[in-house]
């Protein structure tokens, strides 16, 4: 999660109004949540590490695709954003992730060697959950100004009485009880139509995006409060009942505010400079893809459980000058690692025109994510609002003992079968669309299956 700390600037000193901070409410969501389900940090460090531990001993070259729905909920004209807007983001997303952003070759030779292409696309779902044709975008007028509504003058009291540093967990604890939002605020409300948000499409089959305002009133002027927000994924198969939220399938999804969204936002203000290249919402797909702040969120003693990311001991993210990207090359906050700090990395908090790149090791988790407690994004078959084929593939029976049969074509299919890990353990071309995978043992494996330039991916349980 990313958070604007503009106003508490505007508080400390008046010298500047484009003095700003931006930090992602990874924090605060986490905080929130523990609040709310006490356990439910452990099971996210539970699928943390047993993704990290996958072994991909042979990279799958398949590009995983995953089907987006926008869901903008706004209270004035401003934060209707546009169409277009959306789509730009959508391109924003791709580029990055796939390393064709226009300053890949910005990153440093020291880092080149582990600059990946994720091979994640994303594109706005052709269909809604009922099967009705869709633009992969919904629009809710709301009553609220904004949901981050947060008493300043409190929270001024607040941090005076616990301290300014909003990274420390527990000055950042200490501020939320001491004004009761651990109790007041709730950062899901865009989330549901009865607290006047919109309610989710299928958590397991759509990425949800829900775009709002997360501003606060600092002195009778807007500040942005919080830029974006994302739950990573949880998985607790030996966890007991009760231990995983009770709502987790409505709430999962990513948050943007509305200032952020896109390149072209004209909505931007004073975030021009910093937050103006539609990176937040790359940083947030990113937790919501597993992955952690580069820094740890703590000292050089901390870490993000990546081992080609350098060792951080803080975040990059600029205070009142804008740096420029040569200036912050010399920032390194860990000396003892011999490398600086990887401002270029989509998981800091560095000005957004500088950063450039994931890391292999960062790509690899995502992608075991993907093939994991995210799989049902991959199920998800329905079309790209772009797409101009209606083609729909089927395999059945699923589960099955092996035999398998493809419908929904009259090709012959190139087939690639992959673990659960992402390791490809069976490659076969033009095969018959009765496909005899019984050598393969009980298990989850995912169906790469092609022909004539169309591919889909299929989750395939054999159970024998």
């Amino acid at each position: 999660m990313r958070i604007s700390l503009f106003f508490l600037l505007v508080l400390l000193s008046f010298t500047s109004l484009n003095a700003q901070q931006q930090i992602c409410g990874d924090q605060i969501s986490k905080l929130l949540l523990e609040k709310k389900y006490p356990g439910v940090n452990a099971i996210i460090e539970h699928t943390f590490a047993k993704a990290q531990k996958e072994e991909n001993l042979q990279r799958s070259s398949v590009v995983l695709k995953i089907p987006v729905v926008f869901h903008v909920v706004y209270n004035n004209d401003a934060q209707n954003i546009s169409d277009q807007l959306i789509q730009e983001q959508i391109d924003i997303l791709n580029e990055d992730f796939r390393r064709a952003n226009a300053n890949a070759s910005e990153t440093r030779d020291l880092f080149l060697p582990v600059a990946a292409d994720a091979e994640i696309e994303f594109f706005l779902a052709g269909e809604d959950p009922e099967g009705s044709p869709s633009s992969g975008i919904t629009r809710t007028e709301t009553d609220i100004t904004s949901f981050t509504n947060i008493d300043l003058a409190a929270l001024f009291e607040a941090i005076t009485e616990c301290g300014f540093d909003l990274q420390d967990p527990e000055i950042l604890a200490c501020i939320f009880e001491f004004i009761g939002l651990d109790e007041g605020l709730d950062l899901d409300a865009m989330k549901f139509d009865e607290s006047g948000g919109k309610d989710a499409w299928d958590t397991d089959r759509y990425m949800n995006v829900w775009v709002a305002n997360l501003s606060i009133d600092a002195g009778g002027m807007e500040s942005p409060f919080i830029l974006g927000f994302a739950y990573p994924p949880m998985e607790a198969p030996n966890w007991p009942d009760g231990t995983l939220p009770e709502n987790l399938e409505d709430v999962e999804g990513v948050v943007l505010h509305y200032q952020v969204v896109g390149r072209t936002n004209p909505n931007l203000g004073a975030l021009a400079g910093i937050n103006d290249q539609g990176r937040t919402a790359v940083h947030e797909v990113g937790h919501y893809l597993g992955l952690r702040h580069i820094w740890g969120d703590g000292d050089c003693t901390e870490d993000d459980g990546i081992d080609d990311t350098p060792a951080a001991g803080s975040n990059s993210q600029p205070t009142y000058d804008v740096p420029s990207c040569s200036d912050t090359h010399g920032k390194d906050s860990c000396e003892n690692d011999m490398l600086p700090d990887m401002i270029e990395n989509y998981m800091d908090y560095s000005v957004e025109s500088c950063q450039n790149m994931f890391t292999i090791q960062q790509v690899d988790l995502m992608r075991n994510m993907l093939l994991g407690p995210r799989s049902g994004l991959l199920e998800n078959t329905i079309s790209s609002t772009n797409d101009i084929t209606n083609i729909k593939l089927a395999v059945l029976p699923n589960p099955s003992t092996g035999l398998v049969q493809v419908s929904g074509t009259d090709h012959n299919i190139d087939i690639k079968v992959f673990s659960q890990a992402g390791q490809l353990i069976h490659n076969q071309t033009k095969a018959n669309r009765s496909i005899d995978l019984s050598f393969l043992e009980n298990g989850i494996y995912f169906l790469e299956l092609s022909f004539e330039g169309f591919t889909e991916i299929h989750k395939l349980a054999i159970v024998k």
